[in-house]
């Protein structure tokens, strides 16, 4: 009997495979990859992507923070966050001492990062990176409405005795315009320093990055609020 085993790490969560299966999860891997790579040099909008990701969201970053994943294994699509701010993603993700709220915005992949005049930031790019700063001020000022929220969609023992943290990602950008020069290199770099837990990405680094834990690769849905609810009851 062939006993070999491996192992896939996934963020800080680490799997033990048989050879057939790492075999199985490394195609899906490439597949899923070419597929990515292939829409996104395709894409021009943040509307094309934002259905990508919505039927593809074993995609998205963050999902492997937490090594439990996401809680139900769901992820909510445009979730309205009271009347100011509308999240493209967001999920709930947990272990034994802390629940991370994930809010990810998704811009356009024609969106220049940086001006070609001086490798200034653009103020698109600079508009993103005030929603990451105003939707983690906005949490920290609404902690109680946000902890509400979730569990109203979820389940009221959600966050238990958990301590509760956010984190934003920002998909922004093409790395051809970021590494053109040193310069813009190093502003960029300077950006993710100054964001701590937070993070701003480009979409080549999202295909990069990309893991495929097999469990979620099969159960993980990804829909609006008003379905959410139904699945998670339907899974308990």
């Amino acid at each position: 009997m062939d006993t070999y085993s491996d192992h896939l790490v996934l963020g800080k969560h680490k799997l033990t495979l048989d050879k057939e299966q790492r075999s199985y999860v490394e195609f899906e891997q490439e597949f899923l990859r070419k597929k990515y790579v292939e829409y996104l040099n395709r894409a021009r909008s943040e509307t094309e992507m934002h259905y990508f990701f919505e039927t593809n969201p074993i995609v998205l970053p963050g999902l492997y923070d937490l090594h439990n994943g996401p809680v139900g294994e769901v992820v909510i699509s445009k979730l309205q966050l009271s009347n100011e701010y509308e999240t493209d993603f967001a999920f709930i993700s947990v272990d034994s001492a802390t629940a991370q709220i994930t809010l990810i915005e998704i811009e356009s992949p024609r969106m220049q990062v940086f001006r070609e005049s001086d490798d200034l930031f653009t103020s698109d790019f600079n508009r993103a990176l005030q929603q990451i700063r105003d939707w983690t001020l906005w949490v920290h000022q609404n902690s109680s409405y946000v902890k509400d929220l979730f569990r109203e969609i979820y389940f009221k023992s959600v966050f238990q005795h958990q301590r509760v943290v956010s984190r934003v990602i920002v998909v922004a950008g093409r790395r051809k315009d970021v590494q053109r020069n040193s310069r813009r290199g190093k502003r960029w770099a300077g950006v993710n320093q100054e964001l701590e837990s937070n993070e701003i990405m480009s979409y080549d680094r999202l295909s990069e990055a990309l893991f495929v834990d097999p469990r979620l690769l099969q159960n993980l849905v990804c829909r609006p609020r008003r379905y959410i609810s139904q699945i998670l009851r339907s899974r308990r």
